[in-house]
């Protein structure tokens, strides 16, 4: 490394210390405002989380360097070699996002907990108050006053269906997370910090002209480990604050470790091999023997199926987004008529052998987007299919995914909670009842691996509200497979103009630190549930005609800056 290449990047720790030193500028001129709101609002967390989701954007914009990073490096080959130069840079880079996010989680949880901890005492007294029994009014005991309870009056044997009030049930829906959050910052930033050494030592081998190296079986199952026990402290915390079970546990854990490692190591070859399966690159490697042989496969031969090429890529897409999972992608191969992941890659080799070249054109590019379209419809095809076959979209109590979504629905659109209880007679249902039913159909959509469940749940939380006809038909394109390849066809209550005036000023909301469910009331009359109908119904709409997403960027862009001028 050159005296030039040192003295670039001494410009760039600088730059880092500069940054860091806004960003904690920043959070110290912050935290004396949130406090103010807390002592303001200690019942109600909207205008905390309000002002911490605008003060999350702006520090954000500060504290991202990737496009400085980029600058400084070409710099740096400008100057001469890139190494060690890059890898000393990038270290550095790492260990800035690492204090970066750890910066902001304690600033977080601890402005979060400061609102619980306002919030408690209302909390306290008001799970102290008796209900009153719904025939003759007299007092009732409760023995879970954060839970819905059925209680039996001892008076007149009347059953009321008594519910949290207000107060504690918004304390118990953010404090068990926060409390749990806040406890376990310095072993969520030791885990980063073990895989940032990692990346930090393949990055140096690399400068020393080796080959960056596999990370190790022992150190991937001691990442495991790190993992677990991360998660399983933050779950028994917080179902120790929710009240639960061992079982609603073990369904977060195993829920958190298959997003946070269990999906990366679906494509690590070290794990894999552990695992008795084959590497990643050599899933479905073409025999040398077979490569100049044709094998048409389920597809069929081009000249029996003028729609060949396009399926071909069609199974390419649906085989690709398994393949994190070996039982997933097993299963996705059988149900698309191969013999084996060799089988199917000799069948795309085929293809490729003919059509390669063409794929680079115009046309074969036009083909592929609608190989990607159709790909995309046909997931849901199959995760409805899996889910349905695995039990997974089985009724809950007797209470379907599709009714769940629309009593959801429907409940977004009362004015109280006695309204809901109301509707809930309707189905048969009590206030316990329907909390069994909402923990298990949540629980059902964190295990879910496919997405069954949440599309699902989608096509019946679909259809409520002023504009719920513009949200059908948007699931409807879903429904029939033809996302991206029509649009909904029912009118547009909503013009496009309009949507994008309403995204820009929910953009400028969010960075103002604004209400935004106030704001999509006082100005345009709307409830949250409306705008996710409009908004699925107009997405639908781009997806189908992709000219619209560039006129869509300009003109909440254009909105955004009108609304972030108003007082």
């Amino acid at each position: 490394m050159n005296a030039a290449q040192q003295q670039t990047v001494h410009e760039w720790n600088q730059r880092l210390q500069h940054t860091g030193s806004q960003l904690q500028q920043l959070l110290q001129q912050a935290h004396a405002g949130c406090q103010q709101l807390v002592g303001q609002n200690p019942t109600d967390p909207t205008p905390l989380g309000n002002a911490v989701g605008a003060i999350r954007q702006q520090y954000d914009s500060i504290g991202n360097l990737n496009d400085a990073f980029s600058e400084q490096y070409d710099r740096i080959c400008d100057q001469g070699e890139g190494e060690p130069a890059y890898s000393l840079m990038k270290r550095a880079l790492r260990g800035f996002e690492r204090w970066q996010e750890e910066t902001w989680q304690r600033f977080e949880a601890s402005v979060q907990l400061d609102q619980y901890r306002a919030m408690w005492p209302h909390a306290q007294q008001a799970m102290q108050n008796p209900a009153p029994c719904s025939q003759c009014g007299r007092p009732l005991p409760r023995t879970t006053p954060h839970k819905s309870e059925s209680l039996s009056c001892a008076a007149c044997r009347a059953v009321s269906q008594v519910m949290p009030e207000a107060i504690v049930a918004r304390y118990y829906s953010g404090m068990p997370h926060w409390y749990a959050e806040s406890s376990l910052i310095d072993r969520r930033t030791a885990l980063r910090k073990f895989r940032d050494d990692w990346d930090d030592h393949t990055d140096a081998e690399h400068a020393a002209d080796r080959d960056r190296p596999e990370e190790p079986l022992e150190r991937l199952r001691q990442r495991e480990a790190m993992e677990r026990e991360y998660w399983t402290a933050y779950a028994e915390s917080r179902v120790r604050n929710e009240g639960g079970t061992a079982d609603d546990v073990r369904t977060l854990v195993d829920a958190r470790m298959k997003q946070a490692f269990y999906d990366d190591m679906g494509t690590n070859d070290v794990w894999r091999k552990a695992h008795g399966l084959e590497s990643a690159a050599d899933v479905g490697r073409v025999p040398a023997h077979l490569e100049n042989v044709d094998e048409w496969g389920p597809v069929g031969h081009p000249q029996q199926n003028p729609g060949a090429l396009e399926d071909d890529w069609v199974h390419d897409q649906l085989l690709n987004e398994t393949l994190r999972d070996p039982p997933r992608h097993a299963a996705m191969l059988a149900a698309l008529g191969y013999q084996n992941a060799t089988h199917r890659a000799h069948v795309h080799h085929t293809f490729m052998r003919y059509y390669g070249d063409w794929m680079g054109t115009d046309e074969g590019q036009a083909l592929l987007n609608r190989a990607v379209m159709r790909a995309m419809n046909e997931q849901r095809t199959h995760a409805a299919a899996a889910g349905a076959a695995s039990g997974l979209l089985d009724p809950v109590e007797g209470v379907s995914i599709a009714l769940y979504g629309s009593l959801q629905s429907q409940r977004a659109g009362l004015g109280d909670a006695q309204q809901f209880v109301q509707l809930l007679a309707q189905h048969q249902m009590d206030m316990p009842k329907w909390e069994r039913v909402d923990k298990e159909w949540l629980g059902r959509m964190t295990r879910d691996t496919t997405g069954a469940v949440a599309i699902e749940y989608s096509k019946g939380f679909a259809g409520g509200g002023q504009f719920g006809a513009m949200g059908k038909a948007g699931m409807d394109v879903v429904a029939s497979g033809q996302m991206g390849l029509a649009g909904p066809s029912a009118e547009e209550p909503v013009s496009f103009d309009r949507y994008c005036e309403i995204s820009g000023a929910m953009s400028a909301w969010s960075k103002q630190g604004k209400d935004i469910s106030a704001g999509l009331h006082q100005s345009f009359s709307m409830t949250a549930q409306d705008f996710s109908n409009v908004s699925m119904y107009w997405s639908q709409k781009m997806m189908a005609d992709l000219s619209l997403i560039d006129r869509q960027s300009e003109r909440i862009e254009a909105y955004e800056k009108q609304y972030l001028a108003r007082p």
